[in-house]
């Protein structure tokens, strides 16, 4: 696959959109949640990425992280499934997440929240 070579005016708007969004639209409040540690959606509070820091597994397994995870935009099925996953350190979770919690001793992970989502 050929690199690209500069942005064109047919792509411009979109990359112009995108980082307005992140300008405008991300608060920039991280929350940092450990074993037995839960996170709900307040008022316009909620969690587009989570960043798994450390599993809990010394030996660098992959290990379950999550406990309870609900999103607005995933179905409760898939986030049974995905909180049923084994990470690795320094994967990355997207989603409208509105519910986090973390059960695995020993695991931290950190949230990234979007005070504004659109």
């Amino acid at each position: 696959m050929a690199e690209p070579t500069g942005i064109t005016t047919n792509v411009a708007l979109i990359y112009s959109a995108d980082l307005m969004y992140e300008q405008n639209c991300k608060c920039g409040t991280i929350q940092v949640l450990t074993e037995g540690e839960i996170w709900e959606a307040g008022d316009g509070d909620k969690v587009w990425r989570i960043d798994i820091l450390f599993n809990g597994d010394g030996a660098g397994r992959p290990g379950r992280v999550l406990g309870d995870l609900i999103a607005n935009n995933i179905s409760a099925q898939d986030c049974v499934k995905l909180a049923g996953c084994s990470y690795i350190n320094g994967q990355i979770i997207m989603g409208d997440f509105i519910v986090v919690s973390v059960s695995t001793p020993g695991a931290f992970v950190i949230l990234y929240k979007d005070c504004r989502q659109s």
